[in-house]
């Protein structure tokens, strides 16, 4: 049952979390500003700004904050320094009954694809795949890319996506269902594990970063081999940052299109690791038309 967190207003405080790596300390200054500037209170979990390793924090430590957060009644919504690497580790120690008791606007994307997959998994509730404070907020918002994340974090009705170039879109008949995925090699990573969450009927959402396309073809032949490919209703196939040659990627991808056997996929929507892209709300109901050129969202994301 899909939960839905209570939108955002303007006067709340949000939480800024680090799951992942650490953040660059002077772009997150300048990311939290940003958010204030939209008339919210941030506050830093107290464990933001620590290093282990590759990781923001003992894994403990990044709990910790995450926990403080779903826990504060003062917090409304739940925002990621950055990604980077580590979020997956704290999934088997994630307090999910904790996260259905006070579901929030949780954001972020890349690495936070894992928990955000296990948290749907576990609870329902929908998550934010968008910007985050340190990597995204830096240096104000694209337009583009607030017009596609506020609405949906603040408003109850659906938000609608306006692109600036059309979408290519393959198959023969329209499907619907909810919104799924985030970054390739992160969504692997949960695949067979108690915290993937059941993609029947659902869009496929995918993307990813600085991959070569025999791995990206590697990866999309698990997600076939594990049965996702019969069981969703259709695919959206991003934006693919520094993945290539460019050429073999696409045909691989075209191959994958296919092998979906009439149900639609959609190529070119702006989403993952670039300056401009939507934010895409895990677990919406969306509708994808390939003879009317259309994806669109039927539901809000927020109550």
């Amino acid at each position: 049952m899909t939960l839905k967190p209570p939108r955002l207003r303007p006067g709340d405080t949000i939480a800024v979390v680090a799951p992942s790596s650490a953040p660059d300390r002077a772009a997150l200054r300048r990311g939290v500003k940003e958010i204030e500037k939209r008339g919210y209170r941030v506050v830093l979990g107290a464990n933001v700004g620590k290093k282990c390793d590759h990781l923001g924090g003992r894994d403990y430590d990044r709990l910790e904050d995450l926990h403080a957060a779903f826990h504060d009644p003062a917090v409304k919504g739940i925002f990621c320094a950055r990604g980077g690497a580590g979020a997956t580790r704290l999934l088997d120690r994630l307090d999910y009954a904790l996260v259905r008791r006070h579901p929030k606007v949780f954001v972020g994307y890349s690495d936070l694809t894992a928990p955000q997959l296990a948290i749907h998994a576990k609870t329902g509730l929908v998550t934010f795949s968008g910007p985050m404070v340190a990597t995204d907020f830096d240096g104000g918002l694209p337009s583009f890319t607030a017009k596609h994340f506020w609405p949906l974090v603040e408003l109850p009705e659906p938000a609608r996506f306006r692109l600036k170039k059309p979408l290519e879109f393959l198959g023969t008949r329209p499907a619907q269902g909810p919104l799924l995925g985030g970054t390739l090699s992160i969504l692997q990573t949960v695949l067979g594990t108690p915290y993937a969450p059941s993609f029947e009927g659902a869009l496929l959402v995918l993307e990813d970063i600085d991959e070569e396309t025999r791995r990206v073809d590697r990866m999309l032949a698990q997600l076939r081999l594990a049965g996702i490919w019969d069981r969703i209703a259709g695919a959206v196939f991003t934006t693919w940052s520094d993945c290539g040659p460019r050429r073999s990627l696409r045909t691989t991808l075209l191959h994958y299109a296919k092998m979906l056997k009439g149900r639609p996929c959609v190529f070119g929507l702006p989403y993952g690791h670039v300056d401009d892209k939507v934010t895409i709300p895990q677990g919406v109901a969306a509708r994808i038309d390939p003879r009317k050129g259309t994806l669109e969202m039927l539901d809000g994301a927020v109550r």
